[in-house]
This record gives C-alpha cells, sequence and structure tokens, in this order.
C-alpha cells in the first residue's frame, strides 16, 4: 500500500492563490488494530472528531447493508476520507466535499493510493447538493474560518444531517481572552495567526456557540484548542515574530520589537526542532491533556466542537 509520507504541506498555497490542505492519513496499514487507534493519541483534534464519529457510528447500529455515512466538509486531499475508510471499511459510506479543485484530484489520488473506494466532488462553497437528513455524521476541520456565508453554511449542515446525527467541528476563532500572548501581540500590530490572509469569518466562543445553537444544532461538549500554544508549539509563532519589525517614520527604517518574546521563541523553536520528532509527540500528547482538562473553561484561538442536530 501507499507509504509514501510526501506532502505539499499545511497551509500552503497554490499557484492559484488557494490555500492548500495536505497530510498523510493517521493509518498507513491496511487493517486497523488498537496500536494504530493509539497513534491518535499524538492527533488531539482528530482523537476527539473522529472518536465522537465512531461512538455515533456504535449507537446507530447501522452496517454494511446500510452503511453510516459521512460527509467531510471541506476535505483537502482526502486524509481523514482514508482514515475513516480504514476505520470502519464497508460499514460507512464516506463522501468528500471542497472548494479548490486541485484538492479534489489530489484526494482522489490519495484515496485510489490508500486502497480504499470514496467519492469527492467539488462545490462551491455554500448550498450543498445532497437530499435532506442524507448523512449519519459530518466532520469539518479547519473549514468554518474560510466560509463567507457561516450562517448559510450551518443551516446546510444541518439540513443535509439526519435527526440526532453528528456534528464533528474544529473550528478557528477570533482571540479568547485567555490567548494572552497571542492578544498582546495582536493589539501591537503583529497578528501571528499563520493563515489570516485566509480567514475571514472568526468568530468569539460566545458568537460560535449561538450560531451553531441557531443552526438547530445542540453542542455537546467544546473544547479550546491549545492554550499553551506559544510553549509547544513555537513553530506557528516562529516566521511572523522572528520577521517582525515595526517602521520608523523619522529614519525611515524598521525598528526591532519584542526582544525577550522573541528570545524565548527562537529558543524552544530550536530546542523543539532538535528534538523533533519527540518533542513534536510530547507536544501533541500535553494538547490532547490541556483540551481534557483546561480546555472546556479557557478561551483560545479555536475549538473542537462536538454537537448533535436536534430531534
Amino acid at each position: 500500500m501507499n507509504n509514501n509520507n510526501e506532502t505539499l504541506g499545511w497551509g500552503k498555497t497554490d499557484s492559484a492563490g488557494s490555500e492548500i490542505w495536505d497530510d498523510n492519513p493517521v493509518f498507513q496499514k491496511d487493517g486497523v488494530g488498537i496500536k494504530d487507534k493509539l497513534k491518535l493519541l499524538f492527533y488531539p483534534k482528530k482523537f476527539l472528531l473522529y472518536g465522537y464519529i465512531a461512538k455515533a457510528k456504535r449507537k446507530s447500529g447501522l452496517g454494511i447493508r446500510e452503511p453510516f455515512r459521512i460527509l467531510d466538509v471541506g476535505c483537502g486531499t482526502g486524509s481523514a476520507i482514508v482514515d475513516f475508510k480504514k476505520m470502519f471499511g464497508r460499514e460507512v459510506e464516506v463522501i468528500g466535499i471542497d472548494v479548490v479543485r486541485l484538492q479534489i484530484e489530489l484526494a482522489k489520488e490519495k484515496i485510489m493510493k490508500n486502497g480504499v473506494w470514496a467519492e469527492v466532488f467539488y462545490y462551491e462553497g455554500d448550498l450543498l447538493t445532497f437530499s435532506d437528513n442524507y448523512f449519519d455524521a459530518i466532520y469539518t476541520s479547519d473549514v468554518l474560518g474560510h466560509v463567507e456565508n457561516v450562517p448559510i453554511w450551518l443551516r446546510e449542515l444541518n439540513r443535509v444531517l439526519r435527526s440526532g446525527g453528528v456534528l464533528a467541528m474544529f473550528s478557528e476563532s477570533e482571540l479568547g481572552k485567555h490567548a494572552y500572548i497571542r492578544k498582546y501581540l495582536f493589539e501591537r500590530g503583529l497578528n501571528v495567526d499563520p493563515h489570516a490572509e485566509f480567514h475571514i469569518s472568526l468568530y468569539s466562543k460566545t458568537r460560535l456557540k449561538e450560531m451553531i445553537s441557531a443552526s438547530g444544532f445542540e453542542i455537546k461538549r467544546m473544547y479550546s484548542s491549545f492554550w499553551l500554544s506559544f510553549l509547544v508549539h513555537p513553530d506557528e509563532f516562529y516566521e511572523k515574530l522572528q520577521g517582525y519589525t515595526y517602521p520608523d517614520f523619522t529614519s525611515g527604517q524598521g525598528q526591532k520589537r519584542f526582544f525577550f518574546l522573541k528570545l524565548i521563541n527562537n529558543i524552544l523553536y530550536k530546542v523543539k526542532k532538535k528534538l523533533h520528532p519527540y518533542s513534536t509527540a510530547a507536544a501533541e500528547l500535553y494538547g490532547l491533556f490541556e483540551m481534557l482538562t483546561i480546555g472546556r473553561f479557557v478561551e483560545g484561538q479555536g475549538y473542537v466542537i462536538l454537537a448533535k442536530k436536534k430531534e
């Protein structure tokens, strides 16, 4: 089977100016055993999102004769689609949709190389072409912040989901009150969001909850993602923070700022890079611990949302 670890990267820009999300599936082998599922501990967002869908499937009682239907909205190049098919096999029907045509073509290739079968389609990003109450679960990650009309988009997700069906979503958000370092930098002219130019719909935690509820969903759990990102993911800050200067209009040149934050970030970045992959694995494992402990209470910049369509 395909074991190629080369990808286009995470959050890269293609020649047309679109952001490309290309990653490998978590599950590389044909079968998914206990050891393989333990790998999800090092993918904290997927651990919670995949687990929520798996629990819904077990409760549904659906199997090969009547497959459990999953829609991956914003499927990228298909890594989650492959994961779902390897987790559940013929007991699930998985369909992926995306607004970037290149990603659809790459997803088709990835699905074929991994020896699974699923369908992927291009869509315009607003109205869905599926009938009402068609899917049992919807998975969508890092998508809501890129959507132009979020209320319509959420209502469409609700429409195609059956009564009692589940929504497993990771959503970017505006800076929460506990995102201290990011807010400190932002208020002084530096936005360290690596995808800032593509994020057009960022909301507070409270506003996100209101919009999701108003669209016909009941939120079961909502976890903030990586509150201590400055410490455990210094790479997210490194490029923008280290290269930041602000203009000195008297001399016509730039002046450096944030000396101590840059120093700490530089040390953490180099240590993490030197100790990779162990440092990365430890950071992700900590992220899961953080989400399951304080993640329900803090407000950072991004949330894992586990919801259910109201019956």
